[in-house]
């Protein structure tokens, strides 16, 4: 097949503009290998409450934090493909859901940001995983801002009834829901009682990083895996 105007346009970009790793800003690719392999996985645990299952790809920690802050600071958002091509390579298999539902953005940070970083997530793993994207259906009804600082029983409050399903139709029965970075959960939480409000029987989550707690060992594993946390 002969290469087409956008290949040969792409081929071109690379030779004069090689992409920087998102972690380490070396030429050669948005995420290096050596970056890659510095990612530590996340060691299973109990779901968070209010969900069925949640997989956390790595500890947010390194290269895998530097990476999360170009893509969404920096507003990279070709980086998107790159984490989401990683967190799939790092699962033992595609998850069990009929469809993605990003974690939705208030208009006013979407408009701020310029995109959705949990919807460009999803996306890139929709094609992964072959699993359609309800971009468009769960929606943040008012704006929560920052809950970086605030304590879990806050977050809770914050984000209580903060998020509707607006979808022309009713959700899906098994939903996987897709968001950057887990803290405490509680906005995970909030938009899976969204859906199972508008009619969602089962609602998993999947996210790039999450901190250990404190105290918390680290186990080695290789691979994090949803079939532990059923």
């Amino acid at each position: 097949m002969s290469p087409t105007v956008a290949d040969l346009l792409g081929r071109l970009l690379d030779l004069f503009f090689p992409d920087r790793c998102a972690a380490c800003g070396r030429t050669g690719g948005l995420l290096c290998l050596e970056c890659r392999r510095a990612l530590r996985p996340y060691p299973p645990e109990a779901p968070t409450p209010g969900l069925d299952a949640v997989c956390v790809a790595w500890i947010y920690e390194g290269a895998a934090r530097k990476a999360v802050h170009t893509f969404k600071y920096q507003r990279r958002r070709r980086v998107a493909a790159a984490l989401a091509d990683a967190l799939a390579d790092t699962l033992a298999g595609a998850p069990p859901g009929e469809a993605l539902v990003p974690v939705p953005l208030h208009a006013g940070r979407l408009a701020e940001r310029g995109f959705n970083q949990s919807e460009e997530l999803a996306r890139r793993l929709g094609q992964r995983w072959g699993l359609p994207v309800l971009a468009d259906g769960l929606a943040r009804s008012r704006d929560t801002g920052h809950q970086a600082d605030l304590t879990r029983r806050a977050r809770l409050t914050n984000v209580a009834g903060a998020f509707v399903w607006r979808g022309a139709g009713p959700p899906p029965t098994r939903a996987l829901l897709v968001d950057d970075v887990l803290t405490t959960g509680a906005t995970l939480a909030a938009c899976a009682e969204a859906l199972r409000a508008a009619g969602t029987r089962e609602v998993r989550a999947v996210a790039l990083a999450r901190s250990l707690a404190p105290g918390r060992a680290y186990l080695s594993t290789d691979a994090t895996d949803f079939r532990p946390m059923l």
